[in-house]
């Protein structure tokens, strides 16, 4: 693995565990619904870039799961942080909505 293969990783790994990192420390100040599915985005994309360092070391590998001839575990792990951080500012935004 080149330098140049390895930076974006690493960057996208210590800004993910940062992320985490941080999300965590508030969530057990907060206590909250909304805080925890941005905990959970935010791990999650800290496994997503895990894995795939995983993946492109050798180790594993996204052919677990086809259907259809799309990687469902590829799929999944790089949907969910999204979602889980989408939903979470989508319940922030019902939650204190004030008319």
């Amino acid at each position: 693995m080149s330098i140049e293969e390895a930076l974006p990783i690493l960057v996208r790994m210590i800004c993910s565990f940062l992320a985490s990192f941080i999300a965590i420390a508030l969530w057990s100040r907060l206590r909250d619904a909304v805080w925890t599915l941005i905990v959970l985005g935010s791990v999650s994309l800290l496994i997503e870039t895990l894995y795939h360092l995983l993946v492109i070391i050798g180790l594993a590998s996204y052919r677990l799961l086809f259907i259809n001839g799309i990687p469902m575990l590829e799929t999944l792990l790089s949907s969910l942080p999204p979602i889980l951080l989408g939903i979470g500012f989508l319940v922030f935004i019902i939650r204190d909505r004030r008319y």
